[in-house]
């Protein structure tokens, strides 16, 4: 028989003692499901799901035995609202560099100083 890969909702977990494979030592648990299987699993600590959770997981009926699938996090791009933090961070930095190079040159009016940070701002965007 084939491993096959399959969801099922957890209604059992039972602990059943430890397994080694001479270099680590796992604990074993017999996990049972609302469609019937009922697989024996290993873990480093506890096992990481609970009554009830939906999982997939992996089927080994030659050895009775499964495996949790986890699923790959995905990668999400940029929001327009994380590009429009990223803006705003850029302008308050451009606005303070501006005001600090300016800091020594008394009698600089505050549009001299936007518009310097607004030059600063252009670089930045390029």
């Amino acid at each position: 028989m084939q491993k096959t890969t399959q969801t099922g909702r957890i209604t059992s977990i039972e602990p059943m003692g430890t397994w080694s494979n001479g270099q680590a030592t796992f604990n074993k648990f017999r996990v049972g499901f609302a469609n019937g299987d009922i697989l024996s699993f290993l873990a480093k600590d506890n096992f990481k799901k609970n009554v009830g959770d939906d999982i997939t997981y992996e089927k080994n009926p030659a050895h009775g035995t499964g495996k949790i699938i986890y699923e790959k996090p995905t990668f999400n791009p940029p929001t327009q609202k994380t590009m429009d933090t990223q803006e705003k961070i850029v302008r308050q930095s451009m606005l303070k560099a501006a005001v600090d190079f300016h800091a020594n040159n008394h009698g600089k009016t505050e549009q001299q100083v936007l518009q310097t940070a607004q030059l600063f701002i252009d670089f930045i965007n390029q």
